[in-house]
């Protein structure tokens, strides 16, 4: 019999530590950062080059500062559906580490001071004089939960890479900032990121 007691006894405490890794892990991935997917287009049939601009390089809620919903707009939308619009060219680096270059979403036209916020740092590749700058678009989506209610925010943007004067490519970091619409702190649920590559650097598709 106390073979047996210690086998459930040994079953009970495995299986509690694996709940506590479970419910360890869930707590971790509360809040996921997901990327993509790779593609040529999400709005026309003629593929161009895959994105290979930038990455994701961090995220964090944060409030809005004057300075934040001062920020250039991130191109402007020109077609009433999907992506479609005119690009903001980053400022030319000269050489790594570049400066920072700050920017909001197409979308809200204005932003709020006091408003929670997303803040998204993309790392960009800006290519060499002779390699030519890119055109590029982005659409987020934010998950957020106030109180008991969850909805879903979209953000769009249009951006050229520029070029460099540097020998070789640099990466300029691009702070994004977009309003979340609230000043109650929402939970962050998720983050969505589709980029795609543009036909031309100054306009998308």
């Amino acid at each position: 019999m106390a073979p047996n007691k210690r086998k459930y006894r040994t079953i009970y405490l495995v299986t509690a530590a694996l709940m506590v890794a479970l419910i360890g892990g869930y707590a971790l991935a509360a809040t996921s950062l997901t990327v993509g997917p790779t593609q040529t287009s999400n709005v026309t049939s003629s593929p161009t080059a895959a994105f290979a601009q930038g990455t994701v390089s961090s995220e964090q809620l944060v409030v809005l500062s004057v300075a934040m919903t001062g920020t250039t707009a991130a191109g402007a939308q020109t077609g009433a559906v999907a992506l479609s619009g005119t690009t903001t060219a980053l400022a030319t680096c000269a050489a790594n580490p570049c400066a920072a270059q700050n920017f909001r979403p197409v979308n809200p036209a204005a932003e709020v001071q006091g408003d929670y916020g997303e803040q998204v740092v993309l790392s960009v590749t800006q290519p060499t004089v002779g390699t030519g700058a890119a055109g590029f678009d982005f659409s987020i989506t934010v998950s957020i939960t106030i109180g008991v209610v969850t909805s879903s925010v979209v953000f769009q943007g249009y951006f050229s890479t520029g070029t460099t004067t540097a020998a070789a490519a640099v990466t300029v970091p691009v702070y994004l900032f977009m309003d979340l619409g609230t000043q109650t702190a929402p939970v962050i649920n998720s983050l969505g990121f589709v980029f795609n590559t543009c036909a031309t650097a100054a306009s998308c598709p």
